[in-house]
């Protein structure tokens, strides 16, 4: 079965062995736009609602290269009594909707989380979360997600090394800043942005994350210099209203005054 964007296959649960219907994405699909942390966004559909394959059978969720990586005997184990444990289920559906998706996703966590996997695989999947409740609308729960992404990603940087699967350690400086921006915290996004542009001694050799970060740079100094300009006009113009009332203050008449 296919449809304009997906199809269908059949694989192996690398928990439970059970054969299961998967949806894949069609690679040729032209994006309409592109965010600043890499969301792409198309028309009339959605590929983040597909990227986590869920077994219907034990529960397992993972995206494909996790999922078609063969598990020890002691992490098949473990992973398969957490999910019994919970009692998960979820059903195959070709066309997911929004919360399938999210749903998805949410287990894709879990199990990461209780398989130990690496913190940036794990702020990846968040982030992807985040993506899902941007397209769909939903701010708060996007924001909830993103702060999520941003804390794994800070403490894969201070604890992993990398690469992990395809990600640099500049590559997750840039999605910290990213994800910093986003968050509307730019002062902070301008800080893990620098280290980025301003390393004269090891400039990145990828050229497409060289001229983003730079843009991305420059785009939120700009916003913080207009910021702080805004905050000084506003500052004077409370000072210059506290003078006028100040020189427009009525003396005091002496108690003398009513006499002379």
């Amino acid at each position: 079965m296919s449809s304009e964007f997906t199809f269908v296959v059949e694989k192996t649960c690398p928990v439970c062995g059970k054969s299961v219907k998967v949806v894949k994405v069609k690679s040729r699909l032209a994006a309409i736009g592109v965010d600043n942390d890499y969301c792409c966004h198309y028309r009339d559909f959605n590929p983040y609602l597909y990227h986590i394959w869920v077994c219907d059978g034990c529960g397992f969720a993972a995206d494909e290269k996790v999922f078609l990586t063969a598990l020890s005997p002691v992490r098949r184990e473990l992973i398969g009594n957490a999910l019994m444990e919970h009692h998960v289920h979820f059903e195959f559906n070709e066309e997911r909707s929004v919360p399938d998706g999210i749903a998805s996703l949410k287990l894709a966590i879990f199990c990461a989380e209780v398989l130990k996997a690496p913190l940036a695989r794990q702020a990846g999947l968040a982030m992807r979360l985040a993506w899902i409740y941007r397209i769909d609308g939903q701010k708060e729960k996007e924001r909830e997600a993103s702060e999520q992404a941003l804390n794994l990603y800070i403490r894969s940087l201070e604890t992993e090394h990398y690469p992990i699967d395809n990600l640099t350690d500049t590559m997750v400086m840039y999605l910290i800043g990213a994800l910093y921006a986003e968050l509307g915290e730019r002062k902070k996004a301008v800080l893990y942005l620098s280290n980025i542009v301003g390393d004269k001694k090891n400039p990145i050799t990828d050229a497409k994350l060289a001229k983003d970060a730079r843009r991305l740079w420059q785009a939120v100094r700009e916003q913080n210099q207009e910021e702080s300009a805004q905050e000084n006009a506003s500052q004077e113009q409370n000072h210059h209203t506290v003078v006028q009332k100040a020189a427009a203050k009525p003396k005091k008449k002496s108690g003398l005054s009513r006499w002379f």
